[in-house]
């Protein structure tokens, strides 16, 4: 299992597996970004250029190959809320009424979001619901799997901590500055907030429930109200731990509950390995909402945690407290009397009844007798088949724009390779949509004139003690898209196959599931290929491909310092 805990300007990532039933860890990384992510998570281009590459630079360190991958994310990318629950409402209409609220919320067309909610069992008290950059979910999830890895699971870094299961009451605290953030479950029920200290004396400065509750709750005032554990992921000074030192605060240290099976030398910080360690440890991978699934409101069923089997070395879990709030009272229903019965049948009846009278209507007007008019001429529409050669005149449909980025992206590809130094990129990567690339040069390889484009994005740093080298950094928009000549000519799927046996030496393919758009079934692939030489013909090879061989996407990556690039062409077959 690998892990990675990504922040602001930096991520961890770490691998992990079973030895003699404990886990072992094997390796931790820390990989710089190149900027902040801070203001780019709705931008998959900028992403894709910053945190995609940091990334495939901790696959390069360690492989994704076949991995189970668990991510979290800083809190500070997450909108948390809560709604709260009601008798009568099912689950579809909270999570319509979660939709709504996100949509009056009014953000920018360019800022689309993600909505999860989770529901504590067995209580339902309320919702907890959490909102997501829609591009950075996709970022992460694509380069996880254009890597080899498995997208096993994405969320919250605090759900790594309050939903790991090691109580069912749990709280998490996150210092900011002389404030702290808050997440709690407790009786099944969340709640999130801000609290301070003004001369070591507490104050909420903003909560989703009373003031008491949350004080009582973390032992900060006298009270009746049970505590709960309040689980510190970072590194607190001594001012910050007087504050506290009421509470059942427990501070957590990295990797304490790992057996290493190698030292760990690098300086990773504080925070982040405390998350992965969580990550690894705890069962929020296994039962907190996944934000790598479909959009939902998720259960999560405290009973199912506390069944899991855990190292007996660990502190044992306590079933949820007794709710401190009122029980709800359900009346029963009244019993239906005879005369709502009678109207019961007689709309049923009426309902049947329009609806066959509808579906005969259909009936008669299909067989050329409609029920009503005297119409008797019967009208054969007859649809021309498509004509690829024809079709590319005129207005172009999405299925020839498809092969329009194709043969584009094919051609940019050729382009650079033929003036470029494949070995010197540390990165490249080419979409519908965008074009990323870093480039390690003594001269400027004046990227933009070979690709024809205007640059979107541009920098330049030393990579070297003696400013000899130097690191280029560009970012295009993918150029629009013009017509080409003889559309129709081209290899098809099993001439190209056949072509790629026969021409590479070293590469691999990997088959997804066939889908079915616009008419027409696609069949997903990816072909990888090593070595220069190999990756030079098959993009020689794609150049030549037909309108049913689309070329989707390509990935390079490559060190400089350790040259072995390798490339990655997202293929579809399209069957006409």
């Amino acid at each position: 299992m690998i892990g990675i805990v990504i922040s602001d300007s930096f991520l961890v990532v770490g691998v992990w597996s079973e030895e003699n039933n404990d886990l072992a860890l094997h390796n931790v990384k820390q990989i710089d970004y190149n900027e902040s992510i801070n203001n780019i998570i709705h931008n998959e281009r900028d992403l894709n250029s910053v945190l995609g590459i940091a990334i495939r630079r901790a696959c390069d360190l360690i492989p994704f190959s076949n991995q189970d991958i668990s991510v979290a994310i800083s809190d500070n990318f997450i909108y948390h809320d809560l709604i709260e629950t009601e008798i009568d409402l099912a689950r579809e209409d909270y999570w319509d009424y979660l939709c709504w609220i996100e949509l009056k919320k009014k953000r920018p067309s360019n800022q689309k979001m993600s909505k999860f909610g989770q529901i504590y069992l067995p209580d339902e008290t309320n919702i907890h619901s959490v909102s997501c950059s829609t591009s950075l979910i996709r970022t992460i999830k694509l380069s996880v799997s254009e890597l080899g890895g498995n997208p096993y699971w994405l969320g919250p870094s605090s759900s790594v901590i309050i939903d790991a299961g090691y109580v069912s009451d749990a709280a998490m605290v996150i210092k900011n500055k002389n404030q702290y953030k808050f997440f709690i479950v407790k009786n099944c029920r969340f709640d999130h907030g801000v609290i301070a200290f003004s001369s070591g004396q507490p104050k909420i400065i903003s909560s989703t429930e009373n003031d008491e509750y949350i004080l009582g709750s973390f032992r900060l005032i006298k009270s009746d109200i049970d505590d709960v554990p309040i689980y510190s992921p970072d590194k607190l000074g001594r001012q910050a731990l007087t504050c506290w030192e009421k509470s059942d605060l427990r501070k957590m240290m990295p990797f304490e509950d790992f057996k290493k099976s190698s030292s760990i030398t690098e300086n990773i910080n504080h925070y982040e390995s405390n998350i992965l360690t969580s990550l690894a440890l705890g069962a929020a991978t296994r039962h907190s909402f996944n934000f790598f699934e479909e959009e939902k409101i998720s259960d999560f069923l405290f009973t199912e945690v506390f069944a899991e089997e855990k190292d007996t070395e660990r502190e044992p879990f306590s079933m949820p407290k007794t709710p401190t709030i009122k029980e709800k009272i359900v009346k029963k229903p009244d019993p239906i009397t005879g005369g709502e019965m009678v109207w019961l049948l007689f709309a049923l009846i009426v309902i049947m009844g329009l609806f066959f009278a509808m579906n005969y209507i259909k009936f008669r007007e299909s067989i050329n007798k409609p029920l009503f008019g005297t119409e008797d001429s019967y009208i054969i529409k007859k649809i021309d088949p498509i004509n690829l050669r024809d079709r590319v005149k005129g207005i172009v449909d999405y299925d020839i724009n498809m092969h329009l980025q194709s043969r584009e992206i094919s051609s940019l590809i050729s382009k650079l390779f033929t003036a470029t130094d494949i070995e010197s990129y540390n990165n490249l990567t080419m979409t519908g949509t965008f074009i990323s690339l870093e480039y390690m040069s003594g001269l400027n390889p004046d990227i933009e004139h070979i690709v024809g484009l205007k640059t979107t994005s541009y920098s330049v740093e030393s990579a070297g003690s003696d400013s000899t080298m130097f690191l280029w950094y560009y970012s295009f928009d993918f150029p629009d898209l013009g017509n080409i000549n003889d559309i129709s000519s081209g290899y098809g799927k099993d001439d190209f196959l056949l072509k790629l046996d026969t021409t590479i030496n070293d590469y691999t393919l990997k088959y997804f599931d066939q889908f079915y758009k616009t008419n027409r079934i696609y069949e997903p692939i990816l072909i990888w290929v090593r070595g220069e030489e190999d990756i030079k013909l098959a993009a020689n090879i794609l150049t030549s491909s037909g309108p049913t061989v689309l070329l989707r996407k390509f990935v390079l990556f490559n060190e400089v310092d350790k040259p072995d690039p390798r490339a990655g062409f997202y293929v579809s077959f399209l069957e006409i």
